[in-house]
């Protein structure tokens, strides 16, 4: 935890203390309305209930990461380093509520995510698989499982639906970050970020709008049995930061062989006061996939957030149907046959030859149209035709993927740093050593060249 917060956190303020002065002002203020909501209610309202206890988790993870006596009866009322670990997410979005000025400490560097959900042969399986996009410096991961038999409320002796949870994570976080859940209830659960480029929208955000989203993520995972019950619980109260297109798939209605049937897969999209949600398990059938790339789906939630504009002034990198991901996922995903095939596509990036990599650049193709970003490859020399198109140590940082056996067991295949090729034709290994970048990376290995991972929680002893 103590590198992971040097990597992430040491620098972050650097030059920006009337911002980090903001920050804590709100986040403060976001602790305290969620403290007297939670005292409130939680002995009478199952959301509030797991609000309590993931801060009630938060604090004991705090204390113990400042040498502090554990209490249980501390309540968490004081912005601290735990915290940090946490609202990464919600800074992506808070730095532009907030006002910070952009720089190379700024978490909000690099578009967020790929996902893709793919129904393979004859409905035979479905696969359900994510790629981050962060800084490099985030590197130090884990794999985590949960295992809390908590109750819907602190007079109720029924246990939640989502006791058990295995995501992929991060020191000190008590949540994935990426997002990549796997839940007792049956559900999988993911997102790729929805950028703003409607400055209005952040006027309101406020400190008292709702839990941030990395605390109604989770109160979500752990109360809904269905895709439906997940996005009505996590637009419930919208904070209006990490703004995400959500995939909630419903496992257990699946039958290997039989056609995507209702409820399979919801998703939603969040911006700031505004949310929408569908039940899209027909474009699943007959799609045979749903990809997920930054781009909103619904049109109000595109509209409002500024993508129309930005289309016409940069072209279809903000385009839902023909940015370079909508058309790579297009033409590669009936080439997705398994876990291997559906591991290739996830780390796919052949950015100097693929004609969807291509821009009116120089040079003329962009390491950042690809499934798999490798921003750390871009022309320090060279000109590209959206903002924020630059060299920095950032891209896609791993892959997660399940399928339905593999879920059973809420277990996953993943791969940890950016991709490569093993001949190093088109993309070289990332090497700290030989980037030139300064940023802070202790506890990393110096050349990221990693293969899959696939960790049975049943070697775990007594798990």
């Amino acid at each position: 935890m103590e590198k992971q917060y040097k990597n992430m956190y040491s620098r972050y303020c650097n030059n920006q203390p009337e911002y980090c002065e903001r920050l804590s002002k709100f986040l403060l203020e976001n602790l305290k309305y969620s403290n007297s909501q939670e005292h409130l209610y939680e002995s009478t309202d199952p959301y509030w209930h797991m609000v309590h206890l993931q801060m009630k988790q938060l604090a004991g993870l705090s204390d113990h990461f400042e040498n502090k006596t554990l209490n249980v009866s501390n309540e968490y009322l004081n912005v601290t380093r735990a915290l940090f670990f946490n609202v990464e997410g919600d800074l992506i979005d808070l730095e532009g509520v907030l006002r910070r000025v952009h720089d190379e400490n700024s978490i909000d560097q690099t578009p967020a995510c790929s996902a893709l959900i793919k129904v393979v042969a004859d409905n035979d399986d479905i696969l359900f698989a994510h790629d981050t996009w962060f800084v490099y410096r985030s590197m130090l991961r884990i794999e985590k499982k949960y295992m809390f038999p908590w109750h819907f409320t602190s007079k109720s002796s029924k246990t939640i639906p989502g006791h058990t949870i295995s995501m992929s994570s991060y020191p000190g976080k008590l949540v994935s970050l990426d997002d990549f859940y796997l839940a007792s209830s049956g559900l999988a659960i993911t997102e790729t970020s929805i950028p703003n480029n409607n400055d209005n929208l952040w006027n309101l955000v406020k400190p008292d709008s709702g839990p941030l989203t990395w605390v109604r993520g989770m109160v979500a995972t752990r109360l809904a049995v269905t895709g439906s019950q997940w996005v009505d619980y996590f637009g419930k109260l919208n904070s209006g930061t990490y703004n995400n297109q959500w995939m909630v798939l419903d496992y257990k209605i699946f039958t290997p062989g039989s056609a995507i049937g209702k409820n399979t897969l919801w998703i939603l999209e969040q911006m700031p006061n505004i949310t929408r949600a569908k039940d899209v398990s027909e474009y699943l059938q007959s799609q045979k996939y749903w990809a997920s790339y930054n781009v909103a789906f619904f049109p109000a939630i595109f509209n409002i957030s500024g993508q129309p504009d930005m289309v016409k002034k940069y072209g279809n990198y903000y385009s839902h149907d023909m940015s370079p991901r909508a058309k790579i996922f297009r033409r590669e995903q009936s080439k997705v046959e398994d876990v291997d095939t559906m591991s290739g596509l996830m780390r796919y990036n052949n950015y100097t030859h693929d004609p969807a990599s291509r821009c009116n650049c120089t040079p003329p193709y962009n390491p950042a149209y690809a499934i798999a970003a490798r921003c750390d490859l871009f022309d320090p020399k060279g000109s590209y035709d959206v903002p924020r198109m630059t060299r920095i140590p950032g891209g896609a940082v791993d892959m997660k993927l399940t399928n339905y056996a593999m879920f059973k067991n809420l277990e996953f295949i993943a791969i940890n740093g950016p991709p490569f090729h093993p001949d190093g034709s088109v993309l070289p290994p990332f090497q700290w050593s030989t980037s030139g970048f300064q940023d802070l990376h202790d506890g990393h290995p110096d050349k990221w060249m990693f293969g899959p991972t696939y960790h049975r929680w049943n070697s775990c002893p007594n798990l």
